[in-house]
């Protein structure tokens, strides 16, 4: 059984959040040989911590961040590197780490991995949505129009959680916003992000299958 499994959803591999306050969300990634099982994380700008997992890699293994293509050392993002070596089967947190608007860029030498994107928008509403068991805390959500990234909570559901986001009265599965699902199933106590969805002025609706819960209406303005 190895250490992490990740979830594939669409075509991007699976990574974890774990909210550490209001303004700092924890990222968990992990390495397997040769590779990150996260091969592309889309992020609104803000502080973040990465947590680094080592699923039987076999040796230590670290983490690099650093602006896209800017790969000498003297370029690398001090604060993200891991406060050890993460050994083998074990997981390794970074300092915090202010992401700008911009692309990034992120790999371990030690364990020889290929190079992998993050890419950091600026003006992303971010909305914290917490699910209880067979609802959501949240019963009404109203944004402006634009990115919005949600950030979905599992406060005491004892198995994982998702998001479904839809135009209003429109549930057949061939109308989900796809880029409003969960990156990761959401463990119970954990949080996880939806990607970053761009939403025009209208009526929406979120719920979670899993859970399940209501129908709830998010109201997008101009």
């Amino acid at each position: 059984m190895k250490f992490y499994q990740a979830f594939i959803l669409t075509a991007i591999i699976a990574f974890g959040f774990t909210t550490l306050s209001a303004q700092i969300t924890q990222i968990d990634l992990a390495q397997t040989t040769g590779e990150f099982a996260t091969t592309n994380v889309d992020l609104a700008e803000g502080q973040y911590q990465f947590n680094i997992i080592n699923d039987n890699v076999g040796t230590d293994v670290g983490f690099v961040l650093v602006p896209e293509g800017k790969y000498d050392p003297t370029h690398h993002i001090k604060s993200a590197y891991v406060t050890a070596p993460v050994a083998n089967n074990d997981s390794g947190l970074t300092g915090v780490v202010n992401l700008e608007p911009g692309v990034y860029e992120y790999f371990c030498p030690l364990n020889n991995t290929p190079k992998y994107t993050i890419n950091v928008k600026g003006d992303v509403q971010k909305v914290g949505l917490d699910q209880m068991s067979g609802d959501f805390k949240q019963k009404s959500v109203s944004v402006k129009s634009g990115d919005v990234q949600f950030e979905i909570a599992n406060l005491d559901v004892d198995h994982p959680v998702g998001f479904v986001l839809v135009p209003k009265g429109q549930y057949d599965q061939s109308n989900h916003i796809s880029a409003a699902y969960v990156t990761a199933p959401v463990a119970q106590g954990k949080t996880s992000l939806t990607g970053i969805v761009n939403l025009e002025p209208g009526v929406y609706e979120y719920f979670c299958p899993l859970n399940p819960t209501p129908k709830y209406t998010l109201t997008v303005s101009e």
